[in-house]
């Protein structure tokens, strides 16, 4: 079976015909977008339906191209090719910028709005959208500003995101396995951090940490300068700070976050107190060094070969849903999925939903760990998501970075409680234990990196912190986020430098949205599994909701409501009752 993605549903390479003529399309498409102006139409309605059937185009067009190019380059950094071309088009996606802020402007302006919307369908179809934009207005430079802004931005705060990229996913790092010198890309080293052998992860770990002296400094400049760039742009637009600006993007009430903080922190103490008993087991008595963090643990071997991962995903999604497993299995027989590490690779895992095609890419790190199998189920869970949202408009598919992992979360809880159902105690341990390790990472390390984010941006205001004062920033949060349940001596200080999330401009704070995803997914997944088979329609709804509504209003569709700290507090207390099942387990491996 390939474990290389597909891509030719797109195009078959860069000299494809197709991507040329897609590229010539879109450059139609931004001249009609410059050339509009409402003046030139006797009916506002007819403006606005004309600047939103171009506006689509333009999106399902460039979403092609781009996608294409991101996905080639993300499994080939030295891939120069993909990268002249994400260049061109982020240069011609700057031409967007005027047309979208005249007609924002325009239409923030109009004052029988509602009236014009009951009078056409397709307005009515992308009313949520339209009221977005006029909502968004009042934080809107002028024209001429916002252009140069995102002009600059090209070579500003995106030219560094691409540094930090290139730099994590080309780096080799040396390091000695059971004897053995190798060099080996950062990805595959951190993925040693799994391994059973205890000096595998040890050694992996200080490679890693070692290797960072080569990086720390340009990666260093990148994180400072793309900071830099959100605070004075989000102060010129009018926010309090940077964190507004996302919770409007995120579709978010502040008081949803405190509240969903609130809850979470309140339930730090019990993690650590799974950290220290897995500490235990391991045989430490000062907490969990770092590199143990992700370490396996019980007898039993909990592996997957990739076939296996596949049969066991698409077998235990199918008890909940036909229709899941179709799209699963789907997605490995039409090789959506890139799944080995290797040599110049990006790390981690993400999905690419590719509206206009109503297909999905994954890709993957798969080297058969349990985690890595319940990683392929939760990347399966976007591609869902996405197939919920192939009939809906390109403009009502852009869901908010909360409601994002909404699918992947429920995905990844169906296959490990499927999992847990079928195992003995030993597997149970072992599955209880990388469960609420993942959990773990959801809650207690986001929690560390939204505060080490929130305090890089009230120090960046300031000035541009070096590298030492970020590695004393990360300690910080660390340390205020798992307490005692870390050896305080043997930690990460560089979690900055291989994060991506943090480098992306137009994604500040993306961290706290995988919290909310977690205890957001295991609300929904208790509400299925008490409704069962009728609550089938009721998720594809919400999920199909997730492009064109509030969080609030999608959460109410299904009688959640997001301010109430008690919904957030039944989600925690189900990863209480199984850190308290581990403990008890655990007792008969603690010498």
């Amino acid at each position: 079976m390939p474990n290389h993605w597909d891509l030719s549903n797109l195009y078959q390479s860069f000299a494809d015909n197709s991507f040329s003529q897609d590229l010539t399309e879109l450059g139609e498409l931004l001249h009609r977008l410059e050339e509009w102006q409402p003046e030139n139409f006797t009916e506002k309605i007819e403006a606005i339906e004309e600047f939103l059937l171009a506006l689509q185009k333009f999106h399902e067009a460039y979403l092609k191209l781009m996608g294409y190019s991101q996905l080639e380059l993300s499994v080939d950094a030295q891939n120069n090719e993909a990268l002249k071309y994400i260049e061109q088009l982020e240069k011609k996606a700057t031409r967007l910028t005027a047309p979208k802020v005249n007609f924002q402007s325009w239409l923030a302006e109009l004052e029988n709005f509602q009236e014009l919307i009951v009078a056409s369908e397709l307005l009515q179809e992308h009313e949520f959208f339209l009221a977005e934009l006029r909502e968004k207005s009042q934080y809107l430079l002028s024209t001429e500003e916002e252009e140069l802004a995102s002009q600059l931005q090209r070579t500003g705060s995106s030219a560094w995101t691409k540094l930090q990229q290139k730099l994590t996913s080309t780096l080799m790092v040396e390091v000695e396995i059971e004897g053995e010198r190798k060099q080996l890309p950062l990805s595959e080293v951190r993925n040693l951090a799994y391994k059973g052998d205890p000096e595998i992860r040890k050694a992996g770990y200080e490679a890693e940490l070692e290797s960072y002296n080569e990086i720390e400094e340009p990666v260093a400049a990148s994180l400072n300068s793309i900071k830099g760039e959100v605070l004075t742009l989000a102060e010129k637009r009018g926010y309090d700070s940077p964190l507004e600006e996302t919770l409007l993007d995120s579709r978010l009430e502040e008081e949803t976050l405190e509240t969903m903080l609130t809850a979470m922190k309140d339930y730090l103490p019990k993690f650590r107190e799974f950290y220290q008993t897995k500490a235990r087991v391991l045989g430490h008595d000062q907490g969990l060094p770092f590199y143990d963090l992700f370490a396996p643990l019980g007898e039993v071997e909990m592996e997957f070969s990739y076939s296996e991962a596949q049969d066991f995903i698409i077998a235990n999604i199918r008890e909940f849903s036909e229709e899941m497993a179709s799209l699963y299995k789907r997605a490995f027989q039409e090789n959506w999925i890139d799944a080995e590490p290797r040599e110049g690779k990006r790390g981690g895992a993400f999905c690419y939903n590719l509206h206009p095609l109503q297909e999905s890419r994954i890709l993957a790190n798969f080297t058969g760990s349990f985690s890595d199998m319940t990683t392929l189920a939760h990347e399966l869970g976007h591609a869902y998501h996405g197939y919920c949202l192939a009939e809906e408009s390109i403009l009502n598919s852009d869901y908010p970075m909360p409601l994002a992992e909404t699918a992947s979360i429920f995905s990844e809880t169906v296959v490990t409680n499927a999992a847990l159902e079928e195992a003995d105690e030993e597997q149970a341990f072992t599955i209880l234990e990388n469960k609420i390790t993942q959990a773990g990472q959801v809650i207690v390390d986001i929690y560390s990196r939204f505060l080490f984010e929130k305090r890089l941006f009230a120090q960046r205001e300031e000035a541009s912190l070096s590298v030492e004062e970020l590695k004393e920033l990360m300690l910080a949060a660390q340390e205020e986020a798992y307490g005692e349940g870390l050896d305080p001596e043997i930690r990460h200080p560089y979690m900055w430098v291989n994060k991506s999330h943090y480098y992306s401009a137009g994604r500040n704070y993306y961290n706290f949205p995988y919290a909310f995803g977690l205890l957001f997914g295991l609300g929904v997944y208790a509400l299925a599994e008490k409704r069962g088979e009728k609550f089938l329609a009721d998720y594809k709804a919400l999920l199909t909701a997730t492009g064109k509504n509030k969080a609030k209003e999608v959460a109410a569709l299904v009688d959640i409501d997001l301010n109430s700290y008690e919904f957030w507090n039944s989600s925690l207390e189900v990863i209480e009752g199984e850190i308290e099942d581990f403990k008890n387990l655990a007792e008969k491996y603690i010498n």
